[in-house]
């Protein structure tokens, strides 16, 4: 089994593969006070909190991210806002790799950066797109970990890291 913990919000969150509820909150006596539902994040691997609002948990089988509103409302049955992956399971990739996304208005952009934080690539985004390697002046761009983030002004960021050979 992979786990995470998390503590915000005077709650201890736990992620995991559980397969009714891979997040879970307790409080700081142990008993459970919050969940969210295998329907909103099948499987969770990684939690980081943007603020008391806002939960990111990773699917550790299908590399998507998720950021979960964690308002009272937020949380029962509504669907994620965005979430970002990678269309195949091939990570690390040698010509090309696709981006899908969810939840994104169509004034969404995508960037791509490299290690050092250098944007290297820049396009519009509409729920799916092919990078083929290559930065703004049409050259290759060298082996190494690249980051994916995804941004419309509405939804908010989210990112997803991807390694060249």
């Amino acid at each position: 089994m992979f786990y995470d913990i998390g503590y915000s919000g005077g709650k201890i969150w736990f992620a995991c593969d559980d397969a009714d509820s891979p997040i879970k909150a307790f409080s700081t006596t142990g008993a459970l006070v919050d969940y969210i539902w295998n329907s909103v994040v099948p499987a969770a691997h990684g939690l980081c909190f943007e603020d008391d609002q806002f939960l990111w948990a990773s699917n550790m089988y299908t590399d998507e991210l998720y950021r979960i509103d964690l308002t009272p409302t937020g949380i029962e049955g509504e669907e994620v806002q965005t979430s970002l992956s990678l269309v195949s399971s091939v990570n690390p990739f040698s010509s090309s790799v696709t981006i899908e996304g969810t939840g994104f208005s169509e004034a969404a952009i995508l960037e791509i950066f490299d290690i050092m934080g250098r944007k290297v690539y820049t396009a519009s985004f509409n729920g799916s797109h092919t990078w083929g390697g290559f930065d703004m002046q049409g050259n290759q761009v060298p082996s190494g970990t690249y980051t994916a983030l995804v941004h419309d002004g509405i939804s908010g960021v989210v990112t997803l890291r991807m390694l060249r050979l």
